[in-house]
């Protein structure tokens, strides 16, 4: 096994059993690991097995396919001898490029996901989002001076942000776009791909119990054996001051959070979060947080960015219709909440 960093979850989700000792449940026994180096953030990996030799084969299979797949979601660098979406951005205007198929995979359920939120989620906005990463980084590097990028240059980009020049050939495996300023950011969907499908592998080699959680995108399975197989109880942040706004308590189900203390920057005093609205190419200013639980992860972190969005009457039928259960907080305290999260609340389960 190799080297494994020991931790605990600091995010807007917290994992509220994650960091008292390890316990027995029958004959297997928890072990918690963790490791950074993919997807820019911290991952911790929890799983009840029998040994930790067996505990470390499985670690190691699920950071292999962390590894895996942050080369290929990679936008920023060159990976040698794959073609990513680095390479596929790269090519924009010029060729089509044959990718590996969890990238024809991912691009598809990202189109999927345009269709539902109704354009709120859009990984054709590279453009744009570019502009406010550059701001954005040189910002928070130098608080000084930290400018918002000018409105007339985001509207520049904005005309190559059209999600129907993404052209995917699945028989031949390839991918296209044929707008040559278009570039593809996949970092509302990335992430979470990857933790469902390393929860796919650990149910493949037969783990009942276990906790991926990639930098607060939370992936399930199963119960929480020690606690004699009760839900997981997974702790919501509030976004507006220290400690939990509530508990949701969950079983092989999935849990993310969008909030505006995440990745911001200030300038002239006003706070400007990452998460940008294509209708106005400015960070969204709706809600403080979003926090959403759904069986599949893929659909929670997509909704937590779309309902963060969205207005809020427009976002609460988007949950109902896709079953997911969503917590929204306002700026000012105000806590809205959907049927389904009252079943799955400690606070707001009536």
């Amino acid at each position: 096994m190799r080297n494994m960093v020991a931790g605990c979850v600091s995010a807007a989700l917290l994992l509220l059993s994650a960091c008292s000792p390890s316990d027995t449940s029958g004959q297997l026994t928890r072990f918690q690991a963790g490791f950074i180096g993919t997807f820019d953030t911290y991952i911790q990996v929890l799983i009840y097995a029998e040994t930790r030799a067996e505990f470390g084969e499985h670690f190691d299979s699920v950071r292999d396919l962390f590894e895996h797949y942050h080369a290929l979601f990679d936008i920023f660098n060159e990976h040698e001898g794959i073609n990513n979406l680095w390479t596929v951005n790269s090519s924009a205007g010029r060729e089509a490029v044959a990718v590996d198929p969890a990238i024809i995979e991912l691009l598809l359920a990202s189109r999927q996901a345009y269709a539902d939120t109704g354009g709120a989620l859009n990984i054709a906005l590279g453009a744009v989002l570019s502009i406010w990463h550059e701001y954005r980084s040189y910002g928070r590097l130098n608080p000084d001076e930290a400018v918002v990028p000018a409105y007339s240059a985001l509207r520049a980009a904005s005309l190559s942000t059209n999600i129907q020049n993404m052209i995917i050939d699945e028989q031949a495996g390839t991918v296209f776009l044929a707008d040559p300023d278009m570039s593809l950011d996949v970092g509302a969907v990335a992430k979470s791909f990857a933790a469902g499908r390393a929860a796919d592998k650990l149910r493949e080699r037969g783990v009942v119990s276990a906790v991926i959680d990639a930098g607060g995108d939370i992936a399930i399975i199963g119960n929480a054996l020690a606690s004699g197989g009760r839900p997981w109880s997974i702790g919501v942040r509030h976004p507006l001051q220290d400690g939990n706004i509530d508990t949701m308590r969950v079983t092989d189900v999935s849990a993310a959070t969008s909030g505006d203390y995440q990745r911001a920057f200030v300038v002239g005093g006003v706070t400007y979060n990452h998460i940008i609205d294509p209708s106005t190419l400015m960070p969204a200013v709706r809600f403080a947080s979003v926090s959403v639980a759904h069986s599949d992860i893929m659909v929670a972190e997509i909704l937590s960015t779309a309902l963060f969005i969205k207005p809020f009457d427009e976002g609460l039928a988007l949950a109902d219709r896709l079953g997911a259960a969503v917590i929204w907080v306002e700026h000012d305290g105000t806590v809205h909440f959907n049927e389904a999260y009252r079943d799955i609340s400690a606070n707001f389960g009536g």
